[in-house]
């Protein structure tokens, strides 16, 4: 993925956030790099997302598709990407994108990574994703991923 210019990056908006799980850092990875289990957990509370509507191409390079759907309105929230690296079960990357249901772009690209290091018998996990192009889109990223962080820590303790 191309790098921002430096005279952007000084200006480049990120969202950083760092959880602990009571979870190994493989359980942490395969959550993340098999997204048949974005149905257990991507979303905010109020949101599903099917098993039907997530494709993935899973090796480094792969394209992936999914969808988010508002359980209470039907709203459908579209994204995809590109699994950039995947290194297991330390790090995974992948660009992200809002998509139109045909797929036409519907937001900036963006980058998250992922890293997972061992942290008093979990995992720690650094969450980056940016640039965004404004304080208030990337404030209503971490509003959401708050809460699938959330969904995704119940998810791996009913894994156990």
């Amino acid at each position: 993925m191309a790098q921002p210019a430096e005279s952007d990056s000084r200006r480049a908006i990120y969202l950083e956030m760092v959880r602990s799980f009571a979870a190994e850092p493989a359980a942490v990875y395969n959550a993340w790099a098999d997204l048949a289990h974005a149905t257990d957990w991507w979303g905010p509370e109020g949101f599903i997302v099917p098993a039907d509507r997530v494709s993935v191409d899973d090796r480094e390079g792969g394209k992936y598709k999914a969808c988010m759907i508002n359980t209470i309105t039907g709203e459908e929230l579209w994204w995809g990407g590109t699994l950039e690296r995947l290194d297991p079960p330390e790090h995974l990357s992948m660009t992200q994108q809002w998509e139109e249901p045909d797929g036409t772009p519907a937001s900036n690209l963006t980058l998250i990574t992922v890293d997972l290091e061992p942290h008093n018998g979990g995992t720690q996990m650094t969450f980056r994703q940016g640039p965004f192009p404004g304080a208030q889109d990337r404030d209503g990223h971490e509003s959401g991923w708050s809460q699938s962080f959330h969904r995704l820590s119940n998810f791996l303790a009913r894994q156990k």
